[in-house]
Formats: C-alpha cells, sequence, structure tokens
C-alpha cells in the first residue's frame, strides 16, 4: 500500500513538472512572437515613412520642373521658332485658318532655372526642409529646340524618375534632382538613425499640335 501510494505521489510530482515545463516553453514562445511581432511592425513603420518621403519628394521634383517648363505671361519663358513668319519671336502667329506651323520651342534658360527654383524651394520649405541644411539639389535646362543631354545627371542612381547616367531629351527641358535624409525609427536601433533619399523628375515642352491638312 505505501509502495502505491508513493509511486502515485511520483508520477504527480513528474506531472507537475512537465506541465511547469510546458507553461515556461509556452511564456517564451509567447514573449518571442511579440517581439517579432513589435520589430516587423516598426520595421513596416520605417519602410511606409521612407516611401511616403520618396514619393513626396519626386512629386516635389515634378513640379519644379514643371514650374520651369511651363509657360508665364508674366515671364518670358519660350520663345517659339516659326520661320515663314519670324525667326525667333516671344508668342506664336496663327495662319489665316486659325492653325500653327511647326512650332519648335526654345525655353529662356535663366527664367526657366528660376522658377524652378523658386517652385522647389518654395515646396521644401513648407516640410521643414531648408537649403544647405537639410537637402541638396541640382537643376538643369535643356534650352535648345530639340533639347539634347545632360552629362552625369542625376547624379547618383534614383529609384524614381531616372537612373544614374546622362539625362536625355527631344524638346526642350528642365530635370530636377533632390537629395534629403529621412529620420528612422527601427533602422535607428541599429545605429542608422537617417536615410538619405534620391530623386529626380523632368518635364519637356511639347510643341503645340498643328492642323491635319496645310493651307493649300
Amino acid at each position: 500500500m505505501n509502495t502505491r501510494a508513493a509511486g502515485s505521489r511520483s508520477l504527480l510530482r513528474r506531472a507537475l513538472r512537465t506541465r511547469k515545463t510546458y507553461r515556461g516553453q509556452v511564456l517564451v514562445l509567447a514573449v518571442v512572437i511579440i517581439l517579432l511581432f513589435i520589430f516587423s511592425t516598426t520595421a513596416l513603420i520605417d519602410v511606409y515613412h521612407l516611401e511616403e518621403a520618396r514619393n513626396w519628394g519626386y512629386q516635389v521634383a515634378q513640379e519644379a520642373a514643371m514650374a520651369g517648363a511651363s509657360y508665364s505671361s508674366s515671364e518670358t519663358r519660350w520663345i517659339f521658332f516659326q520661320p515663314p513668319v519670324d525667326p525667333l519671336a516671344d508668342t506664336p502667329t496663327p495662319r489665316p485658318d486659325g492653325c500653327m506651323d511647326s512650332l519648335p520651342i526654345q525655353l529662356n534658360g535663366p527664367d526657366a532655372l528660376s522658377a524652378a527654383t523658386d517652385m522647389l524651394t518654395y515646396e521644401m520649405n513648407l516640410r521643414g526642409f531648408v537649403h544647405p541644411g537639410n537637402y541638396d539639389y541640382e537643376i538643369r535646362v535643356l534650352p535648345d529646340f530639340n533639347g539634347g543631354t545632360a552629362d552625369n545627371f542625376p547624379p547618383v542612381p534614383v529609384r524614381l524618375g531616372a537612373s544614374r547616367g546622362n539625362w536625355s531629351a527631344a524638346h526642350a527641358a528642365v530635370g530636377v534632382y533632390i537629395s534629403f535624409r529621412v529620420s528612422t525609427f527601427m533602422m535607428s536601433i541599429v545605429g542608422r538613425s537617417t536615410v538619405q533619399v534620391h530623386v529626380f523628375a523632368a518635364a519637356e515642352v511639347a510643341p503645340p499640335l498643328e492642323c491635319p491638312t496645310p493651307i493649300p
């Protein structure tokens, strides 16, 4: 009888030890899962934050490029090449039927550069970026009728807009490159508190549409 009771107590102790071990393993596993969830969530926050900053920077570069390549009645930024009327005119002259002859367009380089710079500065300042402390930029203007090529521009590879190399355009165009730093959360734990973002965008001046049927 005593032997049977001792055996029962031994089995009970082993069962309790097994249950405690099992509960400890479950607790460790739960802690690991929670930590993995926290790390993955914060990593996703960093990824989203960087992607949002990159997209925003690309939009700013686009707006600046379009401002440089767009027409303004207060400043002459376009120069029209219209041989039948005037070799070089600030405004195009329509034909008697109201249509236009072929009109290659040349940019006024200094005005285009100034307009793009002003727009870029305004948009970056809205987000708290001040040059040269918080961001760098480079703007190139291809003013000629047939565009051209800007060597080594953008100066570094970018994920949006273009790759590093020689930027080319078929028409007069403005290209804008921006570089700025974005703060991180998860990456700061491993010693990378900021990430440098590079973006590039360009805008070309498209010639006006011609009438499909010429004057007889």
